[in-house]
């Protein structure tokens, strides 16, 4: 059966990955993530991977999310691994009917998402037109942010008025519950409604969809709260939206040239996210040609969040206030960002207190400069190990350098980790060549790790040769290549499906099994309930390890953006439809002799 989508995502959220995987398999933390000896088959050295929301082992090729895990572990169908969980969850599975008794909403998506952008265009109309947004106009040109990009946000002005925009939107069609029920009025103790956003300059919140799913407030004095944000509504759940993210997303994921009204980018934004505190930093970031500035949406950085900046960057810079609070924010994102294998690095801004105040002192180039120089981020973390220690007592001290050292192996060119090394010597009065020896013998472990994962990588290559998942691949490398390569952008960004689903059709896919998986991605995105872990219903654990291997190679690519995909879409149909086809049995050997040459397997015989 089909369960509802707020089920399946309840299922997850209440059985942890890492503590259901837990249950049977003794795992240890390696980074980010969580290693172990896969259950699935025998092996020595751990191959066995937990991430924050799925598993994969390096060895076997087993993988899923925990669904998938619970099916293969426990040797269950779907819906038996799926009352397993609810079981423990302590939670009811739907009925056959598909539903889970439970109030029912007001509000629909499609009537909230147009109420939404009615209100928006209601609020524009407001800045640009009535002589009572004067104040609002004057703040906005006083904050230098000019017309462009006023209209790029769809900035707005909401009247000092209890009833401006209830009157509009009522006149639009819609009930004053279902105007509640969307956070745009409330009701009074007497049961009278009245606009929740009043005196304010609004700000329009858009997914990366396009669909403004909330709102923000800003007051244009002292008056307090500074910003109102949006509750929770049928259309809008703050831990899962940034702010700008659907702005961000093209120069983070590469696609330059594509975002368009603003300046050129002043440095490489690919891969890499500007975190902020609030709309207006945001917003002045952008403008100064930062297009890959978000912020969180009236909360501090949470697990859900982090996890959704893990899908489009690599490295979040953290350009919070520098007050206090600032700080502390700081160090809770480093934690939660760190924990999803993210690289976080700390902007200090000397002079000001956010970076709307430091561009609009120094400028542009100046932000540039403190984004290019990612040192304070190492002298952040360096700090924060060494003043968790006592160094007057020496084993304190022993565990303090230990854990620098771990750190500072991971730090590259030489010279700049020459410089830590140094200021780490300074603090603890140990040697230089104590802590390079010490660090050498880190990095030797370490490299004796990466030969062993070098080995895996090429044995993972050539197995095309017996490939039980997929038997095509062997006759179609390239295009199974190319089809892998799409499908596993489309499951990281669903969003793009949107956009070739009419231009590529499943018919174009030379290898029956990934053919099945686009057309099962396809059908998902048509019922609105677009979910990876619904694959399990299609799809035999097995087939859900070469699933999620797919989609954990796409995660070690920079650059998955609409460009990529639509490069791949491209070349595949060409494949298709016999454009610069080749031999597949030559194109094959081909490949596995580079896979050779490039991890140094030789083809003599000993």
């Amino acid at each position: 059966m089909a369960y509802p989508k707020s089920f399946i995502e309840e299922i997850k959220a209440r059985n942890n990955i890492v503590e259901t995987i837990g249950r049977y398999v003794d795992l240890k933390r390696a980074g980010s993530n969580m290693i172990g000896n896969c259950p699935f088959h025998s092996e020595r050295t751990p191959s066995f991977t937990v991430f924050s929301d799925n598993y994969h082992c390096f060895g076997c090729g087993a993988g899923g999310d925990v669904i998938t895990f619970t099916m293969k572990i426990e040797n269950l169908d779907y819906r038996g691994a799926i009352e397993l969980l609810a079981q423990r969850a302590g939670i009811s599975v739907p009925s056959d009917d598909g539903f889970i008794p439970q109030k029912k909403e007001i509000l629909s998506r499609d009537r909230g998402l147009l109420m939404n952008k009615l209100a928006a265009r209601h609020f524009y109309e407001n800045l640009i037109k009535d002589p009572e947004a004067q104040p609002a106009r004057d703040y906005i040109m006083s904050r230098k942010i000019d017309g462009a990009t006023m209209r790029r946000f769809g900035m707005g002005f909401a009247k000092n008025s209890f009833d401006d925009l209830l009157k509009f939107l009522t006149s639009q069609g819609f009930t004053k519950e279902e105007i509640k029920e969307c956070f745009l009025c409330g009701i009074s103790q007497k049961g009278n409604y009245y606009d929740i956003f009043r005196n304010r300059i609004m700000i329009p919140i858009i997914d990366t969809n396009g669909n403004i799913v909330a709102f923000g407030g800003r007051v244009m004095d002292d008056s307090k709260p500074k910003y109102l944000n949006s509750s929770d509504t049928p259309v809008f759940k703050k831990s899962k939206h940034l702010f700008a993210m659907n702005f961000a997303k093209s120069a983070v994921l590469g696609d330059k040239g594509s975002d368009e009204g603003v300046s050129g980018a002043v440095t490489d934004m690919s891969g890499k996210l500007i975190m902020c505190e609030g709309y207006m930093d945001v917003i002045a970031l952008h403008q100064a040609g930062f297009t890959n500035a978000v912020a969180t949406l009236g909360t501090a950085i949470t697990g859900e969040h982090a996890r959704y900046v893990a899908r489009y960057a690599k490295t979040v810079y953290l350009a919070y206030d520098s007050d206090g609070a600032g700080k502390n924010a700081t160090q809770k994102a480093i934690n939660l960002l760190s924990e999803v294998g993210i690289d976080a690095k700390v902007i200090s801004m000397v002079g000001a207190k956010d970076p709307d105040e430091y561009i609009k002192k120094f400028g542009k180039a100046a932000f540039a400069r403190l984004l290019d120089g990612s040192v304070g981020q190492i002298d952040y973390r360096l700090s924060g190990i060494l003043d968790k220690y006592n160094m007057e007592i020496s084993e304190e001290k022993e565990r303090a350098v230990l854990e620098c050292c771990t750190m500072l192996s991971e730090i590259f060119p030489e010279y700049r980790r020459e410089i830590y090394i140094a200021r780490l010597c300074d603090v603890t009065k140990v040697s230089k060549q104590s802590v390079e020896i010490a660090i050498r013998r880190l990095e030797k472990k370490k490299s004796s790790a990466k030969n062993v994962e070098f080995t895996r990588n090429a044995i993972d290559e050539m197995r095309r040769f017996n490939d039980k998942i997929n038997p095509d691949a062997m006759k179609y490398p390239k295009a199974c290549e190319l089809e892998e390569r799409i499908l596993g952008i489309l499951m990281l960004y669903p969003e793009f499906i949107e956009k070739i689903k009419d231009k590529l059709s499943a018919e174009h896919f030379l290898t029956e099994f990934n053919r099945s998986v686009y057309t099962k991605l396809l059908e998902l995105h048509e019922s609105d309930r677009f979910d990876l872990s619904y694959l399990n219903e299609s799809f035999s654990p097995e087939q859900m390890g070469r699933i999620s291997e797919i989609v954990a190679k796409r995660r070690l690519v920079t650059v998955n953006g609409e460009k990529a995909l639509t490069q791949a879409t491209e070349l595949l149909i060409a494949e298709k439809e016999g454009a610069d086809l080749k031999s597949p049995g030559v194109d094959f050997m081909d490949r596995i002799k580079a896979s050779k040459k490039k991890h140094g397997v030789s083809d003599k015989k000993e």
